[in-house]
């Protein structure tokens, strides 16, 4: 009969201190993962703030303007208080149209954070929408002629590890 030497005591008894211990570290572990919710607020809002961002990527430039540099995204609490999560994707621009053109320009567009209450788990609450958020302009401090394009939907349920 083979034995493990490294779970038998000198006595032949189990080390009872070692599987109380084990057991000990795998309830923390799985206690752990069913409070933090596992991967799927991440990837859920992931996934919702690239189809955010990508809406905004996706409107057409006005004539005379050239994109610089990539599309920026972020999740989190971007906000000053409480926990919440709150979508954020922007991009710069350089023009030689006047802000009042941009602003009309980019008024007439919006974009709006997925909504996917019906796809999704009714476990995990926060994955409905605020509705159609307008794109925002901002002029960039220093420059002759730089904006920042902008979207923001903020104050979404605080599902995700990002927004504590």
């Amino acid at each position: 009969m083979h034995t493990n030497i490294n779970r038998i005591l000198p006595n032949g008894k189990v080390n009872i201190i070692r599987l109380i211990c084990l057991s000990v570290v795998i309830m923390a572990v799985i206690g752990l993962s069913l409070l933090a919710g596992f991967p799927f607020p991440y990837l859920i809002n992931n996934y919702r703030l690239n189809c955010f961002a990508g809406q905004l990527a996706r409107i057409p430039l006005p004539p005379q303007t050239k994109r610089i540099g990539p599309i920026v995204k972020e999740f989190g609490n971007l906000g000053t208080c409480s926990k919440h999560g709150d979508y954020y994707a922007k991009f710069k621009v350089i023009t030689s149209l006047s802000y009042p053109q941009l602003r009309k320009y980019y008024g007439q567009f919006s974009v709006q954070v997925p909504d996917i209450n019906n796809a999704a788990s009714t476990l995990f609450r926060g994955l409905g929408t605020h509705g159609r958020q307008t794109v925002g302009i901002e002029k960039i401090e220093g420059t002759k002629n730089s904006y920042l394009i902008y979207a923001f939907d903020a104050d979404y349920w605080p599902n995700d590890f990002r927004c504590w």
